[in-house]
């Protein structure tokens, strides 16, 4: 919905707008949108720093569908090897969650929410995404809110703890 481009401030500013407006579920769905889709360029840019080329990035990432998927794999790229909920603030977790659970049955169909509700909980989940960014701002120095060079070759293997075999294909000594 909202690319990097057009950047942080003004996508809240629109969502902002849309609560402003009345269309309060569209801004409920576009803000849960917009935390699934940080928490996603986020991780993205771990997998990255972690070594592996974008085009592996972006296989990695095509299998974490959903925002439980992402919570799941979180620890394996995080430098610190912790889980989102480790370090974010409970109620930040809390209310992603919550939020999120909200826009699912929104959007399926599944059940029919008033605008008050829907207002209160779309400004829930921007209070949650500022949270989310400037978390993410003091930990990793990114909040998925700018552009990251792509890495074209793999610094895996770098600094290796098993044999692996040398450029030309034969074992190593």
């Amino acid at each position: 919905m909202y690319p990097v481009k057009l950047g942080y401030n003004e996508a809240t500013r629109r969502i902002q707008s849309l609560i402003e407006n009345g269309h309060n579920s569209e801004a409920l769905v576009t803000s849960v949108f917009t935390i699934e889709k940080t928490l996603r360029r986020v991780l993205r840019a771990l997998i990255l720093s972690a070594g592996f080329p974008s085009a592996q990035a972006t296989t990695l990432m095509d299998k974490f569908d959903g925002l439980q998927k992402i919570k799941d794999v979180w620890h394996c790229f995080d430098p610190q090897l912790q889980k989102l909920s480790d370090f974010l603030p409970a109620q930040t977790v809390q209310a992603i969650s919550e939020t999120q659970t909200m826009r699912n049955k929104l959007v399926h169909g599944a059940k029919v929410f008033k605008l008050d509700l829907c207002k209160q909980e779309a400004e829930r989940a921007l209070a949650a995404l500022d949270t989310l960014r400037n978390t993410f701002e003091e930990r990793y120095g990114f909040d998925g809110w700018s552009l990251i060079k792509a890495r074209r070759k793999s610094a895996l293997h770098t600094d290796s703890r098993v044999k692996l075999p040398a450029a030309s294909g034969k074992p190593a000594p």
